[in-house]
């Protein structure tokens, strides 16, 4: 499947894409032998850009000059929540601007994903304000000529499993012409097994509709991890990458290296680094070695 859309790959290849650290990001990459990951995962703050964001770019920089970015801009503020209405009265113009400024100056292909998980209920946007902050960003991008970024409209279809529909979710669709791709961020393993989940699959369909390629803009083992080794790999990586397969719109994975307990605030989700399981690794290098795959190796020209 293939709609010439931005720095979309070739019909049946998959951009390999990793986070969300620096330090699990390269021990992710010293342990995936030849299949170095073609993209870094980094987050900002809308109010936050200013202070970190040259930061950010720059550790990714010292990595591998080459690697493409996926920037998950956050649009609420630490102490203000929701921003989204300020944005769009160019109340954040200079914060984005300077996200411009070091995305051209970066000059590889980067994804952003605006206002990511945009549906989750603790992030309390409002459709019609979230359209609109979306807008504004994009026009300001294209009025700075800054051409080598694709928008990504990321939700996570997980917060409407119990509403078993996506309406809630495309509500807050700023429309084709503002959208360059889809994205789904994937952890709990019943939303993807055996295409089962109805939103989920729903929410593909509809990336499909809109003729835009699908990206798993975040996914962890959650609950599941990495320990048990053939056991974890069983119940969450192989439904993951079966998942993958069976859906020839996903071109680009990005997978979060974290322990969760260690990493985040979070230890019931457990332990996903691929480094820590040697029977876990070995199974996903061989995974990653199938030629649907892009790697660093593999972008040039993307």
């Amino acid at each position: 499947m293939y709609f010439g859309q931005k720095f979309e790959p070739s019909s049946g290849k998959v951009i390999h894409g990793v986070g969300q650290s620096p330090e699990q990001f390269k021990k992710y990459w010293d342990v995936v032998e030849d299949y170095k990951p073609a993209m870094y995962m980094i987050y900002n703050r809308i109010n936050e850009v200013k202070e970190k964001f040259s930061k950010k770019i720059n550790e990714a920089k010292k990595i591998s000059p080459e690697l493409i970015l996926q920037i998950g801009l956050n649009l609420k503020a630490k102490e203000l929540g929701d921003q989204c209405k300020q944005v769009s009265e160019g109340k954040y113009d200079g914060e984005i601007l300077e996200l411009i400024k070091n995305i051209k100056e970066y000059n590889n292909p980067v994804f952003l994903r605006i206002g990511y998980e945009f549906n989750n209920p603790t992030h309390d946007y409002y459709p019609n304000d979230f359209i609109s902050a979306w807008k504004h960003i994009v026009d300001l991008f294209r009025k700075e000529r800054c051409d080598n970024v694709a928008f990504v409209w990321c939700a996570c279809t997980a917060f409407d499993s119990r509403l078993k529909s996506i309406k809630r979710i495309m509500e807050y669709y700023p429309g084709d012409e503002y959208v360059d791709w889809f994205g789904n961020d994937l952890f709990g393993v019943k939303h993807f097994k055996d295409n089962q989940d109805v939103v989920t699959e729903a929410f593909t369909k509809e990336a499909e509709n809109h003729r835009k390629p699908l990206m798993i803009g975040e996914s962890s083992p959650a609950k599941i991890g990495v320990d048990k080794g053939k056991e974890s790999w069983e119940a969450w990586f192989k439904p993951y990458f079966n998942w993958i397969k069976d859906h020839s719109i996903v071109k680009a994975f990005c997978y979060i290296n974290w322990d969760w307990g260690k990493d985040w605030k979070q230890p019931e989700w457990l332990n996903g680094r691929i480094e820590e399981n040697e029977e876990v690794r070995k199974r996903y290098v061989m995974e990653l070695s199938n030629k649907k795959y892009l790697h660093l190796k593999d972008i040039k020209g993307l």
